[in-house]
């Protein structure tokens, strides 16, 4: 299979401790997953009988179909395929007085708009302390940057 007919499949997820940054005082909390197409965040949602159900008739479907139903859940979730970013980097914001390290990524919209997210990971202490959360964010820009070389 050549690039373009390969199945997407996911590179990269941080889940459920993933915090998209809309502005230091508008945070939204879920999973932020790279694929070989796209970035993903879908936002957490509260779940019922009937998600849980389809969550189930897709055990076996392809990861496309699944990540297509997940980011249906929430009107606020955010994609962006990776031929649309233009730049990665690491952020820092002040939501209280330390600084906090962040993933950002820069993309052009469908407006031809060139736009900015960004991400905080939040992991348990002693994992911080084991992996500093600078190190975390290059590890996920290095892995976008493969996933935009090979797409």
């Amino acid at each position: 299979m050549g690039k373009n007919t390969e199945p997407e499949r996911i590179i990269k997820e941080h889940r459920k401790w993933t915090q998209w940054i809309e502005t230091p005082r508008k945070l939204r909390l879920g999973n932020l997953v790279v694929t070989n197409r796209r970035v993903i965040f879908l936002n957490s949602i509260s779940s019922s009988p009937e998600v849980t159900q389809n969550i189930r008739k897709l055990a076996d479907a392809p990861t496309e179909q699944v990540l297509n139903y997940a980011y249906t859940l929430n009107r606020d979730n955010f994609q962006v395929p990776l031929s649309s970013i233009t730049g990665l980097k690491i952020g820092a914001y002040n939501w209280t007085p330390i600084p906090h390290i962040c993933l950002t990524i820069v993309f052009v919209d469908k407006r031809a708009t060139t736009r900015m997210a960004a991400f905080q990971f939040i992991r348990p202490y002693r994992q911080t302390l084991l992996k500093p959360q600078i190190m975390l964010v290059i590890d996920w820009i290095r892995e976008i940057k493969k996933a935009i070389n090979n797409a």
